[in-house]
Formats: C-alpha cells, structure tokens, sequence
C-alpha cells in the first residue's frame, strides 16, 4: 500500500502528515458551490454560537446552531444548490434493498462555524467570480475548503477546519394536528415591522387568533415602555394566515435579537405555534438568480404564557 510520501511528492496532498492513503482513497462527501455569498452571509447570521453541527443526507447539507437549549436554528441547503454533489454512505451496504430518507443523516460532525465563515470570507471582496468546494474524507478527518477564484491569476486557497464529534441537537418538530396557528409574511416588510419595536425591552409576547386582531406583537420591560403592533390582511405584508384557536404566549426578547440577522436577509418568513407555545420560524432567502436557501428556526417560549381557551373556566 502506498503511503503519504509518494502522493506528497506528486502535489496531491499537501501535508503529509494530514491523511493516511487509506483516507485519501476514501472521500465520504464532497460538493461544489458555485455562488455562495449567500451561504457565508447565512452561516454568519446563525453564528450565535460557534459550536455548529454538520449533517450530510442524501437531499443536502444541514448547519445546525442551538442556544442554551432554548433556540435552534437550521440552515438547510440542499442538493440541488451546488454544482456538483456526491456523498457515499460506508456503513449501507451495497446489495441493501432498505429504503434511505432522503433527510436522514449519512455522516454528521461538530464544526467551529466562525472558522470555517473565516475562510470562507477570503475571495468575498474579489471583483472575479469564486466558487468554493469542501470535501470531507470521513469520521475524524477535517473539513476541506478549496476556494477557486476565476480571475486574471486564478488563484486557489486551501482550509483545513478540524471536525470533531457531533454533539446531540434537540429534537424540534411539529406535528401537524397540534399546530395552532401558521402566518406566511413579506420577509422584508416583516423585518422592517420588527426594527420598530423597542430593541430594550425584555420580553415579547405574539398573540394569535382566528378572530380580530389575528396576528399582535406586544414587547414588555421594566425599563422600556410597552408597544403593540397589529398586523392585518390588508396591505401586502400579510401573505397567508391559518388560525384554529386563540393563543397568547411571551418569549425573551434576547431570543428574538438571534434571529434578526437572518430576518434580515428573507424573502418570506412564516411562522407556527402549538398549543405549547412552541414558535417555528421558517425563512425563505432567494437571490436574483433564483438561488435559494431556507432557515428554521425554533424558540421555547417563557413558562408564564397564556392561553384565553383556558378563560372562563372555573
């Protein structure tokens, strides 16, 4: 078997002290993205906390971010954004009739996000076109990054970002018959609505009915002054609402300032509650060339909410 000496010598690798041959005849998952100013610009708005898990399925990647356990959030890009994708499961075997999920994690891996937004940020200032590549070789190896910029020297820059063992993320989801209320919003015009409340205050309640006022945002503090805004159907903010029953539930506010950054950048943003108050936020992000990328995120509400179906009863 060969080892690293000969592939170092032919420029195949460049360290070779980085991979065994065993490693390198083994890429587990590589892809290519071609434009991918929005995914440096998603990956930073999740980067609340640097502490990333990186899940790979058969539909494309998931960058998973949580915070104290109270907020999630999930960029998903999926396959059909690069180039070029191509991820071999080791452990399916090769005569296996199971049928895969297309979303079912193949390989996963803990990841410092801010290191890997750091190589990515190196061509952003370019004026030629880049493109980025990762190629993962398998458990316990780095994540590569080979940046290509197309240019009048056509430069490439090779990172190396150390992987480490995935840790386990909250199981989040929504089962549909429990889902109380479903509003689909103008992302910019939503965004814009949500810069005008008081960035001080301490709490935010969202109340949602299926009878007027529908949809209300109210923000509490003890240093800030209250402040309500309605949202109705008339106007071109309003999209879509769905409500089955009248809900009342308050978050931290602090919890809200995580998502602003992607808020930010959406084109439409939906939001779902439950009967416990859990807040799904879905953000849909589109560029001028139809690239597009998705974001959910999800909040625990505050123990104190209220539900007014509980009103009334003794």
């Amino acid at each position: 078997m060969l080892n690293t000496k000969p592939l170092f010598e032919k420029g195949i690798i460049r360290n070779r002290k980085m991979l065994t041959q065993s490693q390198f005849s083994q890429v587990q998952f590589s892809a290519i993205l071609n434009n991918y100013v929005i995914f440096y610009n998603v990956a930073k708005a999740i980067n609340f906390d640097d502490l990333a898990a990186i899940q790979l399925t058969d539909d494309g990647v998931k960058v998973i971010v949580e915070y104290a356990k109270t907020v999630q959030a999930t960029a998903y890009v999926r396959k059909s954004c690069f180039s070029d994708y191509r991820l071999v499961d080791f452990k399916r075997k090769v005569n296996s009739d199971d049928e895969n999920d297309d979303n079912e994690p193949i390989a996963s891996f803990g990841l410092d996000l801010k290191a890997f937004t750091d190589c990515l940020s190196l061509f952003l200032e370019s004026e030629y076109d880049s493109h980025f590549k990762m190629v993962y070789k398998g458990e316990g190896a780095p994540l590569v990054v080979i940046l290509e910029q197309h240019g009048e020297d056509n430069l490439t820059t090779e990172c190396s970002v150390k992987t480490m063992e995935s840790s386990e993320v909250m199981d989040f989801a929504f089962d549909e018959e429990d889902i109380c209320s479903q509003v689909t919003v103008d992302g910019n015009l939503f965004f814009a609505l949500l810069n005008e409340l008081d960035r001080e205050c301490d709490e935010i309640e969202v109340f949602l009915s299926p009878d007027d006022p529908r949809f209300k945002l109210s923000t509490f503090g003890e240093n800030s002054a209250e402040s309500n805004i309605e949202i109705t159907d008339n106007g071109e903010l309003l999209l879509s609402f769905h409500s089955t029953e009248t809900t009342i539930h308050r978050y931290k506010f602090s919890h809200f300032k995580l998502i602003m950054n992607t808020l930010a950048l959406a084109s439409k943003t939906s939001l779902r509650t439950n009967k416990d108050g859990l807040l799904g936020v879905q953000v849909m992000i589109q560029s001028s060339d139809d690239f597009q990328l998705f974001v959910e995120y999800f909040i625990v509400p505050l123990c104190e909410s209220h539900d007014t179906s509980d009103e009334g009863v003794d």
